[in-house]
């Protein structure tokens, strides 16, 4: 494939296969409406829509069809959002040159090794479905326009698909300096294995269960910046804990968008941010002790210092976790 297109890695041959299916259905259909139609660039690689449910994943998975053809089975328990994501997915196991030689099945992304070859090619699977979801230049067009957390949920109903992943999309393709955070109610790692444990009673007498909830705060999962975002050298330190006077508290207590600028204590790049923090929908098992939301936010600085010596931004790939 990067032969093919010319490009110099696989993440840039697969966008460039991407956009060359988008052009196609433009020049077949005119401007698209949004959001875009997946069974429409399905039906243009040739792709049959099958009745059958999936066999080896809980999402979707293309398989040949026994006429030299390839057809695909979707979960129709699976949210919308979901769904569109994995057909996007499936669509993009067609940029590459033997992709009718066998079944191919949508894996969980929280169990990838990058230095394993298929689970490398379902990573470019899941961005080639972000082109495909979020397609240039319209997404970058309606992005440009958010003011604010509220328009941040808008654009991911806009576009049919997750408030994660729409916001993931929004820090990668942002000319400023923002970063795409996610905030999980967890224990920090030091406490892990000393809080909650089945085999020790703590000294009020309260259940393990009850001790990790009341001891849980919301902290960083992971984060994606934006390129600009990197070359200023900031680094947002995973577990850090947020406030509960910050806007990203508030977005997960009230499960509503919340926006405000504020000082968030993190690290190296501890300083006022802007913020547009997202409620997402959470688990109950993993909502707060109070039954507060896991959020998305988009952190803008405002008032903090750039590192002297800049550090590597570390973490999951952009869509790692769709």
């Amino acid at each position: 494939m990067i032969r093919s297109t010319g490009c110099s890695d696989a993440p840039e041959a697969i966008r460039m296969k991407a956009k060359e299916l988008l052009d196609v259905h433009a020049a077949s259909f005119g401007e698209p409406s949004l959001p875009i139609s997946m069974d429409v660039l399905a039906s243009l690689r040739g792709i049959s829509r099958s009745t059958e449910l999936p066999v080896q994943s809980p999402d979707a998975e293309l398989v040949p069809d026994g006429k030299g053809g390839m057809t695909m089975r979707v979960n129709p328990d699976q949210p919308e959002t979901r769904q569109r994501f994995s057909v996007a997915h499936e669509i993009s196991h067609t940029f590459f040159p033997d992709y009718t030689s066998k079944a191919w099945c949508r894996t969980d992304a929280r169990y990838r090794d990058r230095q394993n070859p298929e689970d490398y090619l379902e990573m470019l699977c899941d961005i080639g479905a972000a082109e495909l979801l979020f397609p240039q230049p319209w997404f970058s067009r309606d992005a440009a326009a958010c003011a604010g957390a509220s328009d941040c949920a808008r654009l991911a109903s806009t576009y049919h698909a997750s408030r994660e992943a729409t916001i993931r999309r929004f820090a990668e393709t942002c000319s400023e300096s923002v970063a795409a955070v996610f905030f999980i109610w967890k224990l920090k790692p030091t406490q892990l294995g000393t809080i909650g444990r089945q085999n020790q009673t703590n000294l009020l007498g309260i259940e393990p269960e009850q001790e990790i909830r009341e001891a849980i705060r919301l902290r960083i999962e992971y984060s994606i910046p934006s390129p600009t975002f990197i070359n200023d050298g900031y680094f947002l330190p995973k577990d850090k804990s947020v406030d509960g006077d910050s806007p990203i508290y508030q977005a997960a207590a009230t499960g509503e968008p919340a926006d405000g600028d504020c000082y968030l204590d993190l690290g190296q790049a501890s300083g006022t941010y802007r913020v547009w923090a997202i409620p997402l929908w959470t688990p109950t098992e993993q909502l707060g002790a109070k039954g507060e939301n896991s959020v998305v936010a988009v952190l803008r600085p405002v008032n903090v210092k750039r590192p002297k010596n800049k550090q590597k931004q570390v973490g999951p790939s952009l869509f790692d976790a769709p």
